[in-house]
Parts: structure tokens; C-alpha cells; sequence
């Protein structure tokens, strides 16, 4: 089954979640954003809060791709949710959602939290 774990973005102090997805298939085309930030887009397979399994495409920045990723390995992503309301999924390097959420309230006092929620999940 799939947890999701509740955050609050400190950019825009929006909802968002975080979840462990499989890595099923890496895209081979490298893809630009409008901040000039490159991307792949990867297909990420887990679970739906109903229990329904689901394979959705999700976003994943170079800064998170250069260290590496694997199909078939379980990933750290995150869902928000775009000024319209629609749904956005990121995928990043990091293979385990409770170390990582960890990692964020241990250095919440330290200003590191805000440059990793950056680095991870926002374009």
C-alpha cells in the first residue's frame, strides 16, 4: 500500500504529498521548462489512497536523473497541485519518503529545508 505523507510547501504554503512510486520506464527525451531546467519525463507506478493501482508520468528534474535512477527502483515523488488546480507529479532521487521527510524537519532551523524542498520538487 501506499502512504502518503501530508507537507506544507514553504514557497507557496500549498498542500502537497509526499509518496514512495516505483520507477517503471525513463523517457529518453531531455525537455526544457520555461526557467530553462532540464527534465525527463519517467512513469511512476503506486497505488491510489482507494487502493487502485495506477501508472501515471511524473517529472524528473536533471538535478535529480544525474545521480543516477533506475527502472524498477522505488523513488521519493511528490504531488502538488498547479494555481488551476490541476495535479503535478515529481519524481526525485531519493529512494525512501520517511528518511526524507526526516531530512527535512531535522534541518528545518538551519534554512536547508527550503533549498531542499527547491532542489527536490519545485521547477
Amino acid at each position: 500500500m501506499t502512504t502518503y505523507k501530508q507537507i506544507q510547501n514553504l514557497k507557496t504554503g500549498e498542500k502537497e504529498f509526499l509518496f514512495t512510486a516505483t520507477l517503471l520506464k525513463i523517457g529518453e527525451n531531455i525537455i526544457q521548462n520555461s526557467n530553462k531546467k532540464d527534465y525527463k519525463i519517467v512513469t511512476l507506478g503506486f497505488k491510489l489512497p482507494n487502493g487502485e493501482k495506477v501508472q501515471r508520468t511524473a517529472i524528473c528534474y536533471a538535478s535529480n536523473y544525474d545521480y543516477g535512477i533506475e527502472e524498477g527502483e522505488n523513488y521519493l515523488s511528490n504531488l502538488s497541485f498547479t494555481k488551476e488546480g490541476e495535479a503535478q507529479l515529481s519524481m526525485s532521487h531519493l529512494s525512501n519518503a520517511d528518511r526524507a521527510s526526516l531530512f527535512f524537519k531535522s534541518h528545518n532551523d538551519s534554512g536547508q529545508l527550503r533549498y531542499c524542498i527547491k532542489s527536490v520538487f519545485v521547477s
